[in-house]
């Protein structure tokens, strides 16, 4: 006999997480099937020996050091202001070569004999191109209503 029910499936409806209609569907089925039944039931059995553990607090200590090392250890690193070329790439996701199209259009400078880019400059330029295109869209999308309403002999 093979069933669909998942051993997460299974896990979940133990728990009391099983959305309604499926928890439903797998409460019914899980008595007829043997390997279902079996897991359901250690399952439950886990459940049960996990909540009947003593409670511990860990200690202040403990618990400020862990907190202390999970936010170094998910602090944001500093970006550097002023980028490379193949850095300013990186940062917009794509080839140096694709860059090297765009090298004209970018807020660049040199320093030291080498384009460098700054990278509040380089965002507000993204953003000024993001609007450009969203009203040459814009535009062009009216354009098309337009053109296609007087093709209709709308006037």
């Amino acid at each position: 006999m093979s069933c669909d029910v998942t051993y997460e499936e299974l896990a979940a409806l133990a728990a009391g997480d099983l959305d309604a209609p499926r928890a439903g569907e797998v409460a019914a089925h899980a008595p007829a099937c043997p390997r279902c039944s079996r897991r359901l039931a250690a399952l439950t059995r886990a459940d049960d020996v996990l909540a009947s553990l003593p409670r511990r607090r860990p200690p202040a200590p403990a618990v400020l050091a862990a907190s202390r090392t999970l936010a170094e250890a998910t602090r944001a690193t500093p970006r550097p202001e002023i980028m490379t070329l193949d850095e300013a790439a990186a940062f917009l996701r794509i080839s140096p070569d694709e860059l090297g199209e765009i090298a004209e259009e970018l807020p660049a400078f040199e320093l030291a004999g080498r384009i460098r880019v700054r990278r509040s400059r380089l965002i507000e330029w993204v953003a000024r191109r993001e609007a450009d295109y969203a009203r040459d869209t814009a535009a062009s999308r009216v354009a098309r209503v337009t053109a296609g309403r007087f093709e209709e002999g709308v006037t």
